[in-house]
């Protein structure tokens, strides 16, 4: 048999297959899509909704219930709920199409500013409940059939902004089984969520699924949703009226803002205006300890630029961070990477080692550039770090701090200054109030260890004019004694 018969022979075979995989995806098209075109596809659903938050050791989740409505069809999305947690109902409400987007917050009376990222990624909103947008968006865009494609499904890959999506249709009834992203964060760096659509039902002419089986933050929270209504409309179902003079905003592109004050011989601090957070570099006879390090690996990298700038050549040995929160600890890979120690409470071990080990590929940072090995200190009560001449001492406040179960505090007994964290709130002017859990535990520490203080410096909330974060120990003193 001639060789170019054979040649023509695989590529009509190959032709063949890949028309077939498109089929699947026009045929997904016209049982989920396409009988919507023209009216609204009304759902009611309950859901279980997991959130972690600023929590007092890494992973926990806040756990709401929610329940409501969803009107929709390829270009146009409406959603009316609320969420209860407790005794506590919240309530939201938004809409958009092709040319608008509105969005009534949780507790908001006013809406929403939305940028224009956020208008390019609004058809991600409506994966939780339904996927006929992505379907409709998979078609008209042309996903490229993606090499995950097996016998089960097939695979569309394609892209909104930096996120990249895969869209899997099942090969059996060319209904869509699961979608998943890939998206960059800037604390856990490569982050997956997926969707998977069972318990499909049909009304009229349209298949829906009943139960939506939603994990976020690389398997670490997960959601379900249950549609437990389902219906055709004529008419939207609500409308929310565009307010006068509402405009779309641009996009804010963060740049670094900072300013950098010498507080004593060996005492720098360094005020990121951008992350609200103030940094503190320690400098001794031949390194720099660098306590905090807000949000990201671009601050990280900032702050030891700043550090060699102040003196040149001479390395940062150690990174500590007050609390797992993200206002300190954000920036750490960029220290891992520089060879810097790392110094936390045996109870954050695994969560350093996470944010270490994490993938950052969409958006590379130096450590995933340059891989580092990890080098860990544990703090367990208190901790020294002297040059022979000049000393600090880290001290373990943890769950008596008030705020989180892993808190450290920083103690000069040169200058007779605490650094901390975001511990006390005292405001610049007018009458002192009575001390909150968070003060009464800096205080008692600071008395049970007789420590003399004359001066606490907080690390939070430097964009704040109303709250001292140079605060004299007295104030503190006063806070505790005030009725």
């Amino acid at each position: 048999m001639p060789k170019n018969f054979t040649l023509l022979v695989l590529l009509l075979a190959l032709l063949q297959a890949y028309t077939a995989q498109t089929d699947i995806l026009q045929s997904c098209w016209n049982k989920q899509v396409n009988p919507a075109k023209y009216n609204y596809l009304h759902l009611s659903y309950t859901e279980k909704v997991n959130q972690l938050y600023h929590s007092p050791e890494p992973w926990l989740q806040l756990n709401y219930e929610g329940k409501g409505i969803i009107g929709c069809n390829p270009t146009t999305f409406f959603k009316q709920d609320t969420l209860t947690r407790g005794k506590r109902t919240f309530f939201s409400k938004g809409q958009y199409n092709d040319s608008a987007y509105f969005y009534l917050d949780y507790g908001s009376k006013e809406l929403s500013p939305v940028t224009k990222t956020m208008f390019t990624e609004r058809y991600l909103l409506s994966l939780r409940y339904t996927p006929m947008q992505l379907i409709d968006l998979a078609l008209r865009e042309k996903f490229k059939v993606g090499k995950q494609s097996d016998r089960i499904h097939v695979v569309y890959e394609g892209s909104i902004n930096k996120i990249n999506l895969q869209v899997f249709v099942r090969r059996s009834d060319s209904l869509l089984g699961k979608i998943s992203l890939l998206m960059d964060d800037d604390l856990y760096g490569d982050v997956s969520e997926h969707y998977t659509y069972n318990d499909y039902q049909k009304v009229a002419e349209i298949f829906y699924p009943q139960t939506i089986a939603i994990s976020k933050k690389n398997a670490k929270v997960f959601d379900t949703v249950k549609i437990t209504g389902a219906k055709f409309i004529d008419q939207a179902p609500f409308t929310i009226e565009k307010p006068a003079g509402y405009q779309m905003k641009d996009d804010v592109v963060e740049k670094p803002d900072l300013k950098i004050e010498k507080y004593s011989d060996h005492i720098y601090f360094m005020d990121l205006k951008h992350a609200s957070t103030r940094v503190m570099l320690v400098e001794f006879k031949d390194f720099f300890l660098v306590a905090e390090a807000p949000l990201n690996s671009k601050n990280g990298e900032l702050i030891i630029e700043e550090a060699r700038k102040i003196a040149p050549g001479k390395p940062v040995r150690y990174f500590v961070f007050g609390h797992h929160h993200p206002h300190y600890l954000g920036g750490v890979r960029a220290f891992v990477h520089k060879g810097a120690k790392i110094l936390a409470v045996p109870s954050n071990k695994e969560y350093v080692n996470y944010l270490v080990d994490a993938r950052h590929t969409l958006n590379p940072d130096s450590l995933q550039l340059q891989p580092k090995r990890l080098q860990l200190e544990l703090v367990s009560d208190s901790l020294t770090i002297t040059d022979g001449t000049y000393t600090m001492k880290i001290h373990f406040l943890g769950e008596k701090s008030g705020h989180t179960k892993d808190c450290l505090v920083y103690y000069f007994p040169e200058e007779k200054m605490l650094f901390e964290d975001d511990l006390v709130w005292i405001k610049s002017n007018g009458e002192i109030k009575k001390a909150n859990d968070m003060q009464v535990g800096l205080y008692t520490m600071v008395k049970e260890r007789k420590l003399e203080v004359k001066t606490i410096v907080q690390s939070w909330g430097i964009s704040s004019e109303n709250y001292k974060t140079y605060i004299p120990f007295p104030d503190l003193e006063a806070s505790i004694n005030a009725k």
